[in-house]
């Protein structure tokens, strides 16, 4: 078997014509894949509104400002007893930078 084989071959003729190149492009997987990042989103969505109700109807004063100030959430992130909210921030951003890259990929 030389270089020549198999994918190398084929990679070569599709870099030589491009026009011969053709690629699956997985639509009804990832339509599912988006299905599924869409409803992680949602529940993580809906951990964080209930959240952010817990905070703005809690006895503590420092826990009934985060909802005015995002400095102050913030700075929530060093007490464990009070950063829930803040994490959920942080977890939530994740989730929405990896659903919207592949998003991204999609316009190509």
């Amino acid at each position: 078997m030389n270089a020549d084989d198999g994918y190398d071959k084929l990679a070569d003729l599709f870099g030589q014509h491009q026009g011969v190149a053709i690629f699956r492009r997985f639509s009804s997987l990832g339509a599912k894949n988006l299905l599924h990042r869409q409803a992680e989103l949602t529940h993580l969505e809906a951990q964080l509104q209930k959240l952010v109700c817990d905070d703005r109807t809690s006895n503590d004063p420092e826990r009934r400002i985060y909802q005015f100030s995002v400095f102050e959430l913030m700075d929530s992130q060093s007490n464990p007893q009070k950063n829930h909210q803040w994490q959920k921030v942080i977890e939530v951003r994740r989730k929405l930078e990896e659903y919207c890259k592949p998003a991204k990929n999609d316009t190509k």
